[in-house]
């Protein structure tokens, strides 16, 4: 695993999220109370990109049909057991924002 520049901190807006295409993997890259969160981009439902999904608290809500997920563990809190995404370690450095892949 190797930790790839993604953004700076001032592209992660508080409470929003951004999609990013990381070595050809889709990751939403969230800014929640100034914490950054990296998780799988596409929600498991219909593929919709999380990115522009709500934020409350670490729980993200999928805007196309608000299924929610956690930010921390990528696991999906209602509708369906057993659904995760994977979520990627994130490190800030100097204003750049790193993800683990």
């Amino acid at each position: 695993m190797t930790n790839v520049r993604v953004a700076s901190t001032d592209e992660i807006v508080q409470g929003k999220g951004k999609e990013f295409d990381v070595k050809g993997t889709k990751i939403a890259l969230f800014n929640v109370g100034g914490k950054y969160y990296a998780i799988e981009a596409l929600c498991r439902h219909q593929d919709g990109s999380l990115a522009p999904g709500r934020t409350h608290g670490e729980i993200v809500e999928c805007p196309l049909h608000s299924w929610h997920y956690n930010l921390t563990t990528g696991k999906l809190i209602d509708y369906v057991d057993g659904v995760n995404l994977l979520t990627y370690p994130v490190k800030v450095e100097e204003n750049q924002i790193y993800v683990e892949i």
